[in-house]
């Protein structure tokens, strides 16, 4: 059986950007050159204001200049401000994000290869009437028990993650007919109740084979499951009526698979659960 288991980009300066335009004074430099390209008769007084014009009009282009500088300072502090905010946010969200996804692993994701033996390890542990069983069934099915055990792991990991979840599609391609009819009327009548099953698969412990024999052409091993959960059941409301959302438990699953080991489907199904 084979092994189960994204600039912060400035606007441009044209349409939807804010670019800086020019801010232009409409009669300050034809107002300077009419006055200072004035006629050589003009009298000292009128010399004197013409000076004056000249003084006060370079004063407020100075003034201006300076105030529009200012408040160009601004708007880059600002700019610079609101882009650092947005990357702090965006930190806080990657952190978060992070710890979720290592939440998730640690509470939800069971790996299935925690705990994982050797091919020597798994064998030592089998009685010598199993092995004898097993070793032809392996080598007609070209794997190892290590492969299978882990193989066997993630299958009944995603089972018990799809049994909760309503994953009939999940289901279809791990069970047997027989045993997947039970499921499906399990998950309608939870339907019909209006309850949710919560299952937080934290651990297999262990994975070992108890059983093995060939009928036919068909094998069978039967592996023994032996894993931590969280188990809980709430209604439509989310009230939980049956189990804790902190209490672990310790669950033992026997599990049988089943395949044709003449057929070109390397799939194992099970077919029984207990």
């Amino acid at each position: 059986m084979a092994d189960v288991a994204q600039l912060v980009r400035a606007p441009g300066c044209g349409s939807g950007g804010r670019g800086f335009e020019t801010r232009r004074l409409p009669h300050l430099f034809s107002l300077f050159f009419k006055r200072f390209l004035v006629p050589q008769k003009i009298s000292f007084i009128a010399k004197l204001y013409c000076q004056m014009d000249i003084i006060f009009f370079a004063a407020l282009a100075l003034f201006i200049f300076f105030k529009l500088s200012k408040q160009l300072g601004k708007i880059d502090e600002e700019e610079k401000k609101n882009l650092e905010e947005k990357i702090a946010q965006m930190r806080v969200i990657k952190e978060q994000v992070i710890a979720q996804m290592q939440q998730q692993e640690k509470i939800i994701g069971a790996s299935s290869t925690k705990n994982s033996k050797s091919e020597e390890q798994i064998l030592d542990e089998i009685d010598d009437k199993t092995k004898q069983q097993l070793l032809p069934i392996l080598q007609s099915c070209n794997m190892s028990a290590e492969f299978f055990v882990n193989g066997a792991k993630s299958a009944f990991e995603m089972v018990i993650k799809s049994f909760a979840s309503g994953d009939l599609e999940g289901l279809k391609m791990l069970l047997s007919d027989n045993i997947l009819n039970g499921f499906v009327a399990a998950i309608n009548q939870r339907k019909v109740e209006q309850k949710n099953i919560t299952t937080n698969l934290i651990s297999i412990n262990e994975a070992k084979i108890i059983s093995a024999i060939m009928i036919d052409n068909v094998a069978s091993i039967v592996v023994r499951f032996t894993s931590r959960q969280i188990n809980y059941v709430s209604d439509q409301y989310g009230n939980i009526i049956e189990g804790r959302k902190d209490e672990i438990s310790e669950v033992i699953d026997t599990w049988t698979f089943k395949r044709d080991v003449t057929s070109p489907n390397p799939n194992w199904i099970i077919s029984a659960t207990n």
